[in-house]
């Protein structure tokens, strides 16, 4: 499917936020929860992007390029947004990215035939939009989660991601011909705006609370920033997030490309794939945090490494347990890398630390449909792109193996 703000931990001071509540499921979390699945929506439709692009003729690498551009301001302006947004009321600004996204849904099916540089207006506008509405998002999400549930929170709320995935596009493919087009389907995807604009009447209070008290002030200087970036001790953390979020983004959107040599069904691997995390982090949410924060994931690594070699060339018959195992690992090894970042931060710097790591995943949204448009472009085909992620994700375990390594080193 894949932010800075909160003073969790820190005393109350002021107009600041109230601590964070001991039950996880509070109103305000499940209210969270609903609008960004509303929001993510919008970006799991986009599982068909590359099929649309190369039917309006656009070439290959500038279909990794479009893919990978919202991503990119993404990646740009959250930080920027982060800030921004930090001591102001965020309600405004949740409003405004909701609306710029869905009317910009509404604009796909009057692009034409090649416009390339209309395409890419759109897709930056949205990055945008989309930077704003989750920093402000994830301003509450660390509020909402209290101690100790880390791992479990950052698991159940992941699903607002997965739940579109395991939804959207089954539907669609049954859709599609109805609707007359991946663009019409764009925009009515885009009528989701209007429940999450609801949702944000409740959360009023809570959005338009400032996040700053004056422990917090000094996070907000860029000598902090760079302060926590260069001397957390969570780079090789954050470089496996990035690895890890370039494997699964593109697999998002080049699997029904590899799906149309291997003749499997993409919706199957859509379908499945969620429903086997979301059934692996609800029934086992609460022992993810007693999970080995090592061990886990770096199995996962070398699992996901194989099922994306056998997704390439294996008979079809191991479409779908390959594609079971792959939803099993990615249920464990996202959660766990969160937790590590959160357990390893302090209260003062844990928002911030959260939302570097939320900054590599964005930099894993412009990096792999590059490098997915940059393979179909060198001739290697679909295939080439999926070995090209097994090679990724083994990165990611490497990281992970050195990242324990220091820490063994210097715990001697």
């Amino acid at each position: 499917m894949p932010f800075l703000a909160g003073s969790q931990g820190l005393p109350r001071q002021g107009n600041e936020r109230p601590e964070a509540p001991k039950k996880l499921l509070s109103r305000d979390f499940l209210l969270l929860f609903c609008i960004a699945m509303c929001s993510n929506s919008f970006i799991a439709v986009f599982y068909c992007f590359e099929q649309w692009l190369e039917a309006i003729m656009v070439p290959p690498a500038w279909r990794g390029i479009l893919i990978s551009s919202l991503f990119g301001m993404v990646l740009l302006f959250r930080p920027i947004a982060s800030i921004a947004f930090l001591r102001r009321s965020k309600l405004m600004a949740m409003v405004l990215s909701l609306l710029i996204s869905s009317l910009i849904m509404l604009a796909y099916p009057f692009v034409a035939h090649g416009a390339t540089g209309v395409i890419l207006m759109l897709r930056i506008a949205q990055g945008i939009a989309l930077a704003v509405f989750s920093s402000c998002t994830i301003a509450v999400l660390v509020a909402c989660i209290p101690t100790g549930q880390s791992a479990r929170g950052f698991a159940l709320f992941s699903l607002t991601l997965l739940l579109p995935y395991s939804i959207i596009p089954a539907l669609s493919e049954r859709m599609l011909a109805y609707l007359g087009g991946e663009a019409n389907l764009f925009a009515l995807s885009g009528l989701l705006g209007l429940p999450a604009l609801f949702m944000l009447i409740p959360l009023a209070p809570r959005l338009k609370a400032p996040d700053v008290s004056t422990q917090a002030e000094g996070a907000l200087s860029r000598q902090a920033l760079w302060q926590s970036v260069s001397h957390s001790g969570l780079a090789l953390i954050y470089l496996a997030c990035m690895t890890f979020g370039t494997m699964t983004t593109t697999a998002i959107f080049f699997m029904k490309g590899l799906c149309s040599v291997t003749d499997a069904h993409p919706a199957v691997f859509f379908s499945l794939y969620t429903v086997i995390i979301m059934l692996v982090r609800l029934t086992g949410s609460h022992r993810l945090d007693s999970l080995p924060r090592y061990k886990v994931p770096v199995l996962c690594c070398a699992t996901l490494a194989c099922c994306m070699t056998g997704l390439a060339w294996g008979p079809l018959w191991t479409f779908v347990p390959l594609t079971a195992l792959y939803g099993f690992c990615i249920a464990l090894l996202y959660p766990l890398m969160a937790a590590a970042v959160y357990d390893r931060s302090t209260p003062a710097t844990r928002s911030l630390n959260s939302n570097i790591m939320m900054a590599a995943f964005d930099a894993s949204g412009l990096l792999g449909p590059l490098l997915g448009g940059l393979v179909l472009q060198a001739g290697w085909g679909y295939r080439g792109v999926f070995m090209a992620l097994a090679m990724d994700i083994g990165l990611c375990g490497c990281c992970l193996l050195l990242d324990r390594w220091r820490l063994t080193r210097k715990m001697v």
